[in-house]
């Protein structure tokens, strides 16, 4: 599918949408594709990458989220978050937002960044968003669709191997919970999926067994009904309940 040009996302280096960066359940190009309905090219598997000098965890509120550490020319499990990068739609960039509690309802008047040292990394200060977005360069290490039609220049990518490119993209970031915490019930499921998903697309196994498996249990997956997330971000009862939240099964009837 070739994308249309849309709006220019000044802050990632996509010319066709926003580069975003799933480190967490997004990871799972299925449930993108339940998120967001709008363009079907938001859900579409653009890239395999690497954050360096970040730490992934599971925090306090039970979630996936990616700790800043200090720079480092080394690349370890410890200080790597692998991930999977799309190019939404300005409409499914919105749509995503709410489900990542980065809404008007959670912060309705957001505070510029006062820091000039940090204001192309992110816009905005968290303030009562569950997630703040911050715009990370991340190393593409396979592109899964050809980069040249987002406007990233890698010529022969397909046929000489060169796939190594430094991109900038979106990455949701919980800057106040960056401590480890226990995984949310509900969230067990949806992370498995998301793993073996991403793991087919080429995120390495082996930093999948020593990095996310020291807080998701294997074998645990997604019932019949499935669950989405809850469309106006984190809720307190996700952990627990999702009867009031937003199902797999009762979005594709309303189809």
């Amino acid at each position: 599918m070739t994308l249309e040009p849309s709006v220019i996302h000044p802050s990632t280096s996509s010319r066709t949408g926003t580069f975003y960066f799933a480190f967490g359940s997004n990871l799972s190009p299925y449930q993108m594709s339940i998120r967001l309905r709008h363009n079907p090219s938001s859900s579409i598997p653009v890239a395999v990458a690497r954050l360096d000098s970040h730490a992934w965890i599971i925090c306090q509120r039970g979630y996936a989220n990616v700790v800043a550490l200090p720079p480092s020319n080394a690349a370890t499990d410890e200080n790597t978050v692998w991930g999977i990068v799309y190019n939404m739609d300005p409409v499914d960039e919105a749509r995503l937002d709410q489900y990542e509690g980065h809404n008007e309802a959670r912060n309705p008047s957001p505070e510029l960044n006062p820091d000039p040292a940090t204001q192309q990394i992110k816009r905005y200060l968290q303030g009562g968003w569950d997630y703040n977005k911050h715009y990370l360069p991340v190393a593409v290490t396979k592109w899964l669709r050809d980069p040249n039609q987002y406007g990233v220049a890698v010529p022969d990518w397909d046929r000489s191997g060169a796939h190594n490119t430094t991109i900038r993209a979106l990455v949701y970031v919980d800057e106040f919970r960056i401590k480890p915490g226990k995984i949310a019930h509900e969230y067990i499921g949806r992370m498995n999926r998301a793993i073996d998903e991403s793991v087919q697309l080429g995120v390495p196994q082996s930093w999948v067994d020593h990095v996310m498996r020291e807080f998701i249990p294997p074998g645990i997956y997604v019932d019949k009904e499935g669950y989405v997330g809850a469309a106006e971000g984190y809720v307190q009862a996700e952990a627990t309940e999702a009867d009031d939240h937003v199902k797999e099964l009762t979005v594709r009837q309303h189809d």
